[in-house]
Parts: structure tokens; sequence; C-alpha cells
């Protein structure tokens, strides 16, 4: 009854069934306690370089300049947003200063052609005067429009910080806004000044702010998240070739150690079932209407990760076989934890120590750029640049590892039994 108890494997067992549950939560439920927005590059632009937009840009670099700040200002890069340095730009636009400065001259104009319009009706107006009140009335009559800001989003680099700065830079700008026209009123109401409505409109909304969308996410593109799920589509369509093809090519293996010949059979059939599986993807991506601006781009990047992650997987079942092959799924449990967060908002710990070197980021960087960098991103050659190296590190060690085991397991120790 106890004999199991007592086994080895027994308690092997639950060590490693406790150590799956730790790697599962540190995954699954650590990685979500600990995101937390912040830092987020954002472009700061001031195309107007006039007195008051100096101010406002000063102002906005020292209020947001907290190490816990949502928004990290950056200054803005020739293809920035193609580039994926920011993800939105805060636009102060050329003109804005003398807007602001027409608009005070123009309230202050109204206070004093009311004032001297109510002693002209009294027969109270020194003749002095007359002349400044055909002055106040003249700029009174100057068309006057709201200064403007610009607020401009790279939708494509992460659709939950596009909507988070969707709603906070808008904020950031209708806040000034709102600072601006309470001085305003606070004038109006302290010299008994009534407005038009045309010109009440202009001093309750002093700054004009408008919304534009970059690289957008197209429509049926599942809200974002397609290159995330394309990237898992990508490793379960290489994780079961690699464990098929392994298993076939190690029993019809006339050694126990896999020689060139033997290799060379894995990398071709690998090559074959990953471009058949990325074929494949892209068929069924067409029959839920996912959208692919570039069909050849998407098979061919698909079949990249495809081959690279079936590399990956073939090369541990190599060099340590199946009993290894569960630290396959882990890998893929933290990867696919994190890699749909923006890095900034995940914890250094995640960041640095795992975000920084799965393969699968580099994977999703090319299909996101695909689907929604239609003017070219410098990232996806960087990636798939990265993707080719893993790739080609991971065969040379195929390669490698039917030689050095059996050198290990059998030329080593026969020298040492003949010594």
């Amino acid at each position: 009854m106890f004999d199991v108890i007592r086994s080895k494997r027994y308690w092997l067992a639950l060590l490693l069934v406790g150590a799956i549950i730790g790697i599962v939560s540190f995954a699954l439920i650590g990685i979500r306690n600990s995101v937390k927005v912040k830092q987020i590059p954002v472009a700061l632009v001031n195309e107007d370089k006039g007195i008051l937009s100096n101010k406002i840009e000063s102002k906005l670099r020292k209020k947001f300049n907290g190490k816990d700040s949502k928004i990290k200002w950056v200054s803005p890069q020739k293809d920035g947003f193609n580039d994926q340095k920011y993800y939105g730009a805060f636009i102060i636009r050329s003109g804005f200063s003398k807007e602001l400065q027409q608009q005070n001259e123009s309230l202050k104009a109204q206070i004093i052609s009311q004032k001297l319009t109510t002693l002209q009706k009294k027969e109270e107006l020194p003749d002095s005067a007359k002349s400044q009140l055909l002055q106040a009335k003249f700029v009174t009559q100057k068309p006057v429009h709201p200064a403007q800001i610009k607020i401009s989003i790279n939708q494509g680099m992460n659709a939950q910080v596009s909507q988070l700065l969707s709603q906070a830079l808008p904020q950031i700008a209708n806040t000034l806004s709102s600072r601006i026209s309470a001085q305003q009123q606070s004038v109006l109401s302290k010299n008994k000044i009534n407005l038009s409505a045309k010109s009440w409109d202009l001093v309750s909304t002093p700054i004009s702010v408008s919304t534009h969308e970059s690289n957008k996410i197209e429509k049926n593109t599942i809200g974002g998240a397609a290159p995330m799920l394309l990237v898992a589509l990508a490793w379960f369509s290489a994780l079961i070739p690699s464990l098929i093809l392994w298993r076939e090519h190690t029993k019809r293996s006339a050694s126990k150690f896999l020689n060139a010949t033997t290799i060379t059979s894995q990398l071709i059939t690998g090559l074959v079932a990953s471009i058949l599986s990325a074929t494949i993807g892209f068929l069924f991506a067409n029959v839920f209407n996912l959208t692919i601006p570039n069909p050849i781009n998407f098979i061919g990047l698909m079949f990249i990760s495809i081959f690279v992650f079936y590399l990956i997987i073939t090369c541990v079942l190599d060099w340590f076989g199946f009993f290894v092959y569960p630290l396959v799924l882990v890998v893929w449990f933290l990867a696919i934890a994190v890699i749909s967060y923006a890095p900034e908002a995940l914890d250094p710990l995640y960041r640095k120590g795992i975000y920084s070197w799965v393969p699968m980021r580099f994977s999703m960087q090319t299909l996101t750029n695909t689907l929604y960098f239609h003017n070219g991103s410098s990232t996806t050659m960087s990636s798939l640049l990265v993707l080719l190296i893993i790739g080609f590190v991971a065969a040379i060690l195929m390669y490698s590892s039917g030689y050095l085991k059996h050198y290990l397991f059998t030329v080593r120790p026969h020298r040492k039994i003949n010594n």
C-alpha cells in the first residue's frame, strides 16, 4: 500500500508538479500582477517655437519627468513612427502662440469696445477715446481661430498602449485648453462682458485638439491581437512536426547517435513541413477573413518563423531527447505571457529576463510589421536577422549533437577503459 509513497519516482513526480505549478504561476499570474504602464515613449513636437508654446512645452516636460510617469517625452526622429521609436506624438502646431495671442487681443478689444460703447450711449465718451473705440471694434471684427494641437497615435505598435494614449494625450491637451479658458472667463466675468455665441465657443475651447492614427490596426485583425495569435499558430505548427519527425528519424537511424545524413534529412523534411504549414496557415487566415495586406510577405514570414521554431525544438530533442520536451512547453508559456504586453509595461525582471531573449518576440515583430506597418519598418530586417541567426545556431548544434554525444558516451569511455 505504501510502496508507491516510499518510491523515489513518486517524490520526484511531486517535485516536478510543484516546479511546473511554480513556473506557470510565475508566467501567467506573476506577470499580470506586475504589469504597470509607465515611461511610454511619446514624441513631444513643438512646430511653433513661439513664447507661449515654449512655455507649454517646458511645463509638459517638467510635469512628466518622474520615473513613475506614464509618459516619457522623447525627441522626434525621421521615420520615428515606422521604425517604432515611440507610441505616439504630441504636436504643438505652427502658429499656436500667434493664435492664442490673437485670442487675447480680441478679448481685450471686446472689453474695451463694450465699455466705451456703454459710455457712448450715455454720451459720456470723451472725443479722445473715439479713435480707441474704432480701433477696438476693428480688432474684434478680425477672424480669430483656436490654437492647434495634433495627437498622433502609432496604433500598430501595441493595441493596449494605443488605446491608453488615445485617451491620455487628448486629455492633456484638453486640460491645457480648460486652464486657458478659465483664465479668459475670469477676465470676462470681472469686467461683466457679454459675448456672442460664436465668441463664447472660442473662449470655451481656445485650443482645438485633433487625433490622427498612424499604422492603423485594420479591421478583422482581432483587435490587434492577430500577431500574437499567429506566433502561437507558428509555434504549434512547429511543435507537432518536430516531435513526429524526430521520432521517425530516431527509429530509422542505424545508431543511437544521429549522423550528418540523418540531421540533413531532419532539416529537409522540416523545411517542407514548414512551407506546407505556412501555406495552410495563410489559407485558414483567409477563411476567417483575417486582413492580410501582402500575402507573399505573410507566407514568407510565417515560413521563417515556423522553420526557426522547428529547428529550436528539434535541436533540444536531438541533444536531450523526449524527457526534456516539457521544457519546450515551459519556454512557450513564459514567452506567450510577456509578448502580449508592451515591453515598457513589464517589470524589469520579466522584460530583461524573458522578453529580451525569447525568439517569439522577434517573430511577432515581423508579423506586426507586415500587418500594420505598410510604409516599411527597419525593425523587420533586424528581427528577421535575429531569427535567422537563432535558426542557424540551432542547425549547427543539431549537427554537432551526434558527433559530441558519440564522443562523450562512446569514444571517451572506451579510451578510459583501454588506459
